[in-house]
C-alpha cells in the first residue's frame, strides 16, 4: 500500500457533478468501486459532486483520503464549471482523472487546462465523445483509456498516441457459476433479460415478444426474468416475472439461477450498447448468451459461449434451440466463462501500475 501521499488525484465525472443519483447505472457503480479500491491502495481523491452524489460517495466509500468539492447541480454547464474550476485554482494536482466522457465537462477542463492545474490527464470513456470533447482534450499531456474499439477510433494517433482499450467487470469473483443441479430436478429453463429495463433500447420488449413466439410445449416448460426496472410492468404470463433494479450482490445470486442470459439491446441513431457489463457478468456465471448483432455483443462469443439472433424469429428459433438442450447450454456457459476470465475481468492495481502510479 502505498501511504503518506501529499498529493490527490482530481477525479472529475460529470454525474457527479450535474445529476441526482436516483438510480446508479452501471458507468456510476464502476466509478464508486474504482474510487474506492483506488483509496484503499493508498492514493487520495479530491471529487467535485452535488449534495446528492456528496452523500453517495461518503457512504459508499467511507474514507478519510476521499475529499468531496462540494458543487451544485442547479447551475448550468459553464457556471458550474467555471466555478468550480475557480474554487480549485490555488491547488495542483500530478493527475486528473476524467471519470466519462460528456459534453457537461468541456468548460470545467477548459478552464483547468488555462490555469495549468495538473501534470498528467487519465481518461477514462464509457461512451463515445462528441468532436467537442475530443477538441477539449487536445493539447492535454494524456493517456485515453476506452471500453471498445468504436471509441478509440474518434481519436486521431497523430494528436492523441496514448489511446488504449483498457476495460472489464470489477470485483469479478462474486459472479461464477451455480452448484451443477442434478439432472431431472429443475422443471423450468429460466431465461433472463438484466439491466436497466426502464431503457427502451434495451430490448425487454423483444425478449418478450420472442418468447412469445415459443412452440407452446415449449414456452410451458420455460421462464423468461426480467431484471432491472424502477417501475416493474405487469405482464399477463405467469412466466414472466418482472423485478426491481438490483444491487450487485443480489444479481450475481440470482443469475446462478438462471440457465441462459438474453441481451437483446439495439442502437438508435447512436451508439447505445458500449461494453454491456451485464453480458459479462453471465458469461462469469457460466451462462450461455442470446445477443443481437451489435458488434460491441457479437465480440464478447466470437470465441464461443452463445448465439447470435438478427430479428424477432431468430431469437425465437435460438430460444428453442437451448431450452430443448442442456448440453448445449453447458458447453456454451463453459466457453463464455473462459472468455470473460481471460478478455474482461478488471484489475485497479493492474491499472495503476500502468496508468496512475508513472506519475508520482
Amino acid at each position: 500500500m502505498n501511504t503518506g501521499r501529499k498529493n490527490n488525484i482530481l477525479f472529475l465525472e460529470k454525474a457527479f457533478l450535474y445529476d441526482n443519483p436516483n438510480l446508479t447505472g452501471g458507468v456510476e457503480l464502476f466509478n464508486l468501486t474504482l474510487i474506492k479500491e483506488m483509496t484503499d491502495l493508498g492514493y487520495p481523491l479530491l471529487i467535485p459532486a452535488n449534495p446528492g452524489w456528496s452523500h453517495v460517495i461518503n457512504n459508499s466509500i467511507a474514507k478519510s483520503s476521499v475529499e468531496i468539492l462540494e458543487s451544485s447541480s442547479r447551475l448550468d454547464k459553464i457556471t458550474g464549471g467555471l466555478l468550480t474550476a475557480w474554487k480549485l485554482r490555488k491547488k495542483h494536482f500530478p493527475l486528473l482523472l476524467i471519470g466519462n466522457t460528456g459534453n457537461r465537462l468541456i468548460p470545467i477542463i477548459w478552464a483547468l487546462k488555462k490555469i495549468n492545474l495538473a501534470d498528467h490527464y487519465l481518461a477514462i470513456l464509457h461512451r463515445e465523445p462528441r468532436q467537442r470533447f475530443v477538441n477539449a482534450l487536445k493539447g492535454l499531456p494524456i493517456d485515453v483509456l476506452t471500453v471498445n474499439d468504436k471509441i478509440a477510433s474518434h481519436f486521431d494517433r497523430r494528436i492523441f498516441p496514448n489511446v488504449k482499450i483498457h476495460y472489464g467487470i470489477m470485483r469479478h469473483e462474486q459472479f461464477h457459476p451455480g452448484k451443477p443441479i442434478t439432472e431431472g430436478t429443475k422443471q423450468q429453463v429460466d431465461f433472463c433479460v438484466l439491466g436497466h429495463l426502464d431503457r427502451k433500447w434495451k430490448g425487454s420488449d423483444t425478449a418478450v415478444a420472442a418468447f412469445r413466439e415459443l412452440p407452446n410445449e415449449i414456452r410451458t416448460k420455460c421462464r423468461l426474468h426480467l431484471i432491472g426496472f424502477v417501475e416493474p410492468p405487469a405482464f399477463p404470463e405467469q412466466n414472466i416475472i418482472t423485478y426491481k433494479w438490483k444491487s450487485p450482490g443480489e444479481i450475481a445470486d440470482l443469475l446462478r439461477q438462471m440457465d441462459v442470459m438474453i441481451v437483446p439491446s439495439r442502437d438508435e441513431n447512436v451508439m447505445r450498447e458500449t461494453f454491456s457489463q451485464s453480458a459479462v457478468q453471465g458469461m462469469l456465471s457460466g451462462l450461455p448468451l442470446i445477443v443481437s448483432d451489435l458488434p460491441v455483443l457479437t465480440e464478447k462469443i466470437n470465441n464461443g459461449g452463445g448465439l447470435v439472433f438478427h430479428d424477432n424469429n431468430e431469437l425465437t428459433h435460438a430460444m428453442s434451440k437451448l431450452a430443448i438442450n442442456p448440453n448445449m447450454r453447458s458447453v456454451l456457459g463453459e466457453q463464455g466463462r473462459q472468455t470473460a476470465l481471460d478478455r474482461y475481468v478488471w484489475s485497479t492495481q493492474v491499472f495503476i501500475d500502468k496508468f496512475v502510479a508513472p506519475y508520482f
